[in-house]
């Protein structure tokens, strides 16, 4: 008979590699929000409260992404 747990293995796995994999890609739009949101505010003098917003927002998504990635071990 098989071991119920080693089914759970590569689930584990995925699901944390799944986790990097999302978290960088939220703080590669944290980095695109806030370079536009600077961006408008150079040009217009007017602060970008929407892409900064989308971008604090992404930031706090991807630090829980990768503080989920590095327990779920």
């Amino acid at each position: 008979m098989t071991d119920p747990a080693s089914y759970a293995k590569p689930v584990a796995i995925a699901i944390r590699y799944f986790a990097i994999v999302v978290g960088c890609g939220c703080l590669l739009l944290t980095a695109a929000c806030f370079a536009i949101a600077c961006q408008v505010f150079i040009q217009t003098g007017v602060f970008a409260r929407s892409y900064a917003m989308v971008g604090l927002i992404s930031a706090v998504l991807g630090y829980l992404a990768l503080m989920l990635a590095r327990a779920w071990r």
